[in-house]
């Protein structure tokens, strides 16, 4: 016990020792003198270094003119598709819409990034009565088709018939609109 107190003691006569300010003794040729019997100025180190330059503000950049996204080429089907959608199509008419599902959901694992699938997916299940999940395949495939307007024309007339369907109709208006106005572009 005795040990520690001592170590403790010598620890902080060791930490007295160490000066964490310097004086400035007066130079003959810096500032104002100091009057006979003050006392020396402390600084901390910090006050040693240079000051910080200026910094210079400068003035906010001119509001731009948001850039108009670079049209694409309106979305295709591959043939393979084509086929299963034209097959789809032709048994939905004949109201076989489980079959018509199965036709699609193979033409989308060929191209799963295809919009055109997606809306062609949506309306099948506008006919099945499933609203909210036509709505969600006309929104994939609204984020697909950036920059083409045609095909995110289609895509916002799926999903205004969706809100349509459910009583939405203000919604429904909206998406109208946003479909009419790509389509006039």
């Amino acid at each position: 016990m005795l040990r520690l107190i001592s170590l403790a003691a010598l620890l902080a006569l060791a930490g007295c020792s160490i000066s964490p300010f310097k004086t400035d003794s007066p130079a003959p040729s810096s500032g104002p003198a100091r009057p006979a019997g003050s006392a020396p100025v402390l600084t901390t180190p910090t006050d040693t270094q240079q000051p910080a330059p200026e910094q210079v503000i400068e003035a906010p950049a001119p509001a731009q003119i948001p850039k108009e996204r670079p049209r694409t080429a309106p979305a295709t089907l591959a043939p393979a598709s084509r086929a299963l959608v034209s097959q789809a199509q032709a048994q939905r008419k004949k109201g076989d819409l489980p079959g018509a599902s199965v036709s699609l959901e193979r033409a989308l694992r060929i191209e799963p990034n295809n919009p055109l699938l997606w809306i062609e997916m949506g309306r099948l299940r506008m006919d099945q009565r499933n609203y909210p999940q036509a709505e969600n395949m006309g929104r994939k495939a609204l984020t697909m088709a950036v920059g083409d307007d045609a095909t995110q024309a289609a895509a916002w007339q799926l999903i205004g018939d969706s809100y349509k369907a459910r009583g939405k109709n203000p919604q429904a208006q909206a998406a109208y609109d946003k479909s009419r106005a790509l389509i006039q572009r």
